[in-house]
């Protein structure tokens, strides 16, 4: 039987990403990285809350405090959403004009890994880091142009690495001892299907859920196997990322994108932009939460 997905309040967004779903504070959390904004989302209250930010925001993620960690261009920052504040823990201010952080997740065992994008294209120039506990930041993989979707094993054996324009979904051994990234493998290649891999997320059999960028659909890869076993088609063309959500984790949030369409596209596809959600027969990982050491006003 064919997935349906239903529309969600955020609407309207430049380029929607990052979903996380905040279990503690039953809320979704995504980015608007064009906007400039981060969203909170309750869906049960159907409460939609925006913070505008002077500069792209790209991902978030909480950690067992409910305290909000936000990639900004250059900086990854925790964010005071109530005194609107931020304090830097990380900055890259060599990256370049043309260089950014993009996609960002939390490990099985509690660090965050956020890569950087090359908004030219520049082949090789992007890299994916490790930030620990104590917000220090390992460059753990060079080589990239575009770092995007990341997921994990239920086991935490293997990691797993979208590079948009490889087309390519590649895995990497994994352990608490790892801080880089070596002889990877591909487990699966989008070449010659419509659309680029961009984010994922990973269910509880270990299948991996994929949003196609310009491929109106998200698809699930079973990475064992090499092969597509499943296909959530969107009404939008470009479909950025997804998470699973909600108390069992069976609801699948994903955002999309306005950004790259013509305005004839934007007349054929009004919903381009918004947050969808659909309600799936399994569970998904749930979203990993980032294990710091308290640093406000202390030493970190």
């Amino acid at each position: 039987m064919e997935k349906s997905v239903k529309v969600e309040k955020v609407q309207g967004g430049q380029l929607l990403e990052g979903p996380f779903w905040d279990q503690d504070h039953k809320r979704l959390l995504c980015v608007d990285i064009l906007g400039k904004k981060l969203i909170s989302y309750h869906p049960e209250a159907e409460i939609v809350k925006e913070y505008v930010f002077a500069d792209h925001v790209t991902s978030a993620v909480v950690d067992h405090s409910g305290s909000i960690f936000l990639s900004l261009r250059d900086q990854w920052v925790l964010y005071d959403e109530d005194k609107g504040i931020t304090e830097t823990v990380v900055s890259l201010n060599d990256l370049g004009p043309s260089m950014r952080f993009n996609d960002g997740k939390v490990d099985p065992h509690g660090r965050f890994w956020i890569g950087t994008m090359s908004e030219d294209g520049e082949q090789g120039a992007a890299s994916l880091y490790m930030i620990n506990k104590y917000g220090t930041l390992t460059e753990s993989k060079k080589g990239l142009t575009i770092s995007n979707g990341l997921a994990w094993n239920k086991a935490g054996t293997t990691m797993y690495l979208i590079d948009t324009p490889t087309e390519k979904i590649w895995s990497f051994g994994f352990c608490k001892e790892t801080d880089s990234l070596e002889d990877g493998q591909v487990v699966f290649d989008f070449e010659g299907m419509d659309g680029s891999p961009d984010g994922m997320t990973i269910d509880e059999n270990d299948r991996l859920w994929v949003a196609l960028w310009g491929g109106s659909s998200v698809v699930c890869i079973d990475p064992e196997e090499g092969m597509l076993v499943d296909r959530i088609p969107m009404p939008v063309s470009n479909v950025t990322s997804c998470a699973f959500g909600g108390g069992d984790r069976k609801t699948l949030y994903i955002t999309t994108a306005r950004e790259g369409l013509t305005s004839e596209q934007l007349t054929q596809e009004p919903l381009a932009g918004s947050l969808f959600s659909c309600e799936m027969e399994i569970a998904g990982a749930p979203s990993r939460v980032y294990e710091s050491v308290k640093f406000i006003g202390s030493e970190r």
